[in-house]
């Protein structure tokens, strides 16, 4: 009786080892399926008694086979668990709802004993396959719609609120403000469940050997969104997309509101979405070395698009017609490509060195386009540049702007000179790219010498900008010529350069291109053009004021009334003179335009300081009799200078 309940016990305990045993490899292949292998081993072992795995006994004879049968029937028993649910799932999918994790831990039973050499594998394939239709449904509806909401948020929080004005700083950053607010430092664009669900049903995808299948469903579930999004950052249309030639038939100011928002969006396009993009399909297609090649390829696939967008408008630019309102423009344009295409070949670069093959060669491709694109912007812009030199040199206009006025070009050709100082170190870019500069070249070897003589850096952007305003005076100095009067001539000419240098000191980026000393010799050239203009118009005015008539050398009365009577006449007809001359003067110098206030004034105390003391005099001389003809006050004057320079013809009341 004894020795029966003894063995009856014994047989209890094997049982038990082969039950605790057979559910550990079972759950070992489950943790294999996992990615979380640690946590699972964990949990697992933590519900095993030490003596259930390792009996202190040797097995009994016929142990071996026993484990082995009651192995097969645990697996038969956990593989018809999971094929049933698999089945049923997959066949009522619509009333499952989304995957679950048993669905899941269904699909890894089945993968794991397809993946055993017994007569359960061709099963299991089987029920692997009939998965996958659910698994590749649960994946593209993710994808989709984590990509929609996805798109327009990041569109909103990407996209800068554009100002109309036309004279922003040459670099997008400026307008976007903190790029870091704007790029988000490359998120992944899905929450966090939908990204844990994404990775968990293409671990299992990838597991089964159905990687081109999924990929072929990323594919389709992020390419539309993604170009949307890029389009409509770069300011136009996924669904219709500007060919050249529609570029090249645009008008201006459309065609400038187009590069105004291609050059706020090309940064967050490159650096939040498809920065965000990479890291998703890193995530997603991180199984193995295999399936990263894979994520690298659909990262290619579906980002080229955006990139041939991006890529496509630039080249078209730079393929219209040249013209100087365009050259700001397209500088933002060269600087925003120029800024992001390191980014660009990181973002399709190889993950290892050794992995040269295809992502190497989407890489060298994209990164080649990329910088051929920027050497076509670049030999646009000096083209461009040098047709402004030459417009400049060749206007040929022969009507005087009116009151001397500053003339229309020379605000032109500022405006632009401080737009490009403040892209003067792209500028520098640009034109030390020029396959035509000579360094050895003797007028680049003055032009430099000149310039550092001068005490302003040697640069590119320096040596165009004294080229257009030497370009600029000289042409002034022509049309100074086409006044009569050689007083407005210098009116003319004084108004211009004081513009021109006030401009320069006004801008820091253009005073440091030319320089201090720059800035000194053109002021003192002003000076000198009004010297030359007191002398044109108020030598008469003054000359009648002098007393020409010669002292008496003998005192005594004799003769005395005749003189009295030459000397009165004399003075009349000098005040005759001078109020014809001044009224003239008042006339003509009312209509005269200048327009800096400050350079008014200081033109108005130059005519005073030489009138008012010569007038004074005249008026203090001896006379037998008052003067008949003095019609003016040192008052009168005084206030009748007022009204010089103000570009309102007036007449002496």
């Amino acid at each position: 009786m004894a020795s029966a309940l003894s063995a009856a016990g014994q047989q209890q305990q094997q049982q038990q080892q082969e039950r605790a045993v057979g559910d550990a490899e079972r759950d070992v292949r489950r943790m294999a399926a996992s990615k979380d292998a640690v946590d699972d081993m964990i949990r697992v072992l933590s519900v095993y008694d030490a003596g259930d795995l390792y009996p202190l006994s040797s097995p009994a004879p016929g142990r071996e086979q026993a484990h082995g049968r009651g192995q097969e029937e645990d697996e038969e028993e956990t593989f018809v668990a999971a094929e049933d649910v698999i089945r049923r799932c997959s066949s009522t999918s619509s009333s499952c709802g989304a995957v679950t994790d048993d669905y899941l831990y269904a699909v890894d039973d089945a993968i794991a004993v397809a993946a055993l050499q017994g007569g359960l594998a061709s099963r299991a394939a089987e029920a692997v396959h009939a998965a996958m239709p659910r698994l590749e449904e649960e994946v593209l509806a993710l994808l989709s719609s984590s990509s929609s909401s996805s798109s327009s948020s990041a569109y909103s929080s990407a996209t800068p609120r554009l100002s109309s004005s036309s004279s922003a700083a040459c670099s997008p950053d400026h307008d976007l403000g903190d790029d870091d607010a704007i790029t988000g430092g490359g998120t992944i664009p899905l929450s966090p469940r939908a990204a844990v669900s994404v990775r968990a049903v293409a671990d299992r995808m990838l597991r089964a050997g159905y990687g081109p299948e999924l990929a072929q469903l990323y594919v389709a579930a992020r390419r539309g969104p993604l170009a949307e999004s890029a389009a409509r950052m770069l300011g136009g249309a996924a669904d219709h997309p500007l060919a050249i030639e529609d570029v090249l038939r645009m008008e201006w100011p459309a065609l400038d509101q187009r590069i105004r928002r291609w050059n706020h969006g090309v940064r967050p396009v490159v650096r939040t979405l498809m920065a965000g993009e990479r890291l998703l399909c890193a995530e997603v297609f991180a199984s193995d070395s295999g399936a990263e090649n894979l994520g690298r390829e659909c990262f290619a696939d579906v980002c080229r698009g955006p990139v041939l967008q991006l890529l496509g408008f630039a080249d078209a630019v730079a393929m219209c017609p040249r013209a100087t309102e365009k050259l700001y423009r397209t500088l933002g344009m060269y600087e925003a490509l120029a800024d992001v295409a390191p980014d660009l070949q990181a973002l399709f670069s190889s993950a290892s060195a050794g992995d040269e093959d295809e992502d190497g060669t989407t890489r060298e491709l994209v990164a080649g386009e990329a910088s051929a694109v920027a050497a076509r912007l670049g030999a646009t812009l000096r083209r461009t540049v040098e047709e402004f030199v030459a417009a400049i040199a060749g206007e040929s206009s022969r009507r005087p702007v009116a009151g001397g006025e500053i003339h229309p070009m020379t605000r032109y050709v500022l405006n632009y000179c401080g737009l490009l100082a403040d892209c003067r170190a792209t500028l520098d870019t640009v034109l030390l790219l020029d396959p035509d500069d000579n360094p050895d070249d003797e007028d680049a070897i003055n032009n430099e010498a000149r310039s550092q003589s001068q005490g302003a850096p040697s640069t590119p952007s320096g040596r165009c900008m004294r080229e257009l305003l030497t370009r600029l005076l000289g042409k002034m100095d022509e049309k100074s010529e086409l006044y009569d009067d050689a007083g407005l001539k210098n009116i003319f000419l004084m108004n211009n350069l004081y513009y021109v240098t006030q401009k320069v000191m006004d801008s820091p980026p253009l005073r440091e291109l030319l320089g201090d000393d720059w800035i000194r010799r053109h002021r003192g050239q002003i000076r000198q053009y009004e010297t030359a203009y007191l002398r044109a118009s108020w030598t008469a005015a003054l000359s009648s004021l002098r007393d020409d008539s010669p002292a008496s050398p003998h005192g005594g009365s004799s003769g005395s009334g005749g003189r009295a009577s030459s000397a009165s006449r004399e003075k009349d007809r000098q005040a005759r003179g001078f109020n014809a001359a001044f009224e003239e003067l008042y006339r003509s110098q009312t209509a005269w335009k200048v327009s800096d206030p400050q350079l008014r004034e200081e033109l108005r105390i130059a005519v005073s300081e030489r009138l008012i003391p010569a007038y004074r005099s005249f008026l203090g001389r001896p006379r037998p009799q008052p003067a008949r003809h003095v019609k003016y006050s040192l008052e009168d004057l005084e206030n009748y200078m007022l009204d010089f320079f103000e570009g309102a013809h007036k007449f002496v009341r």
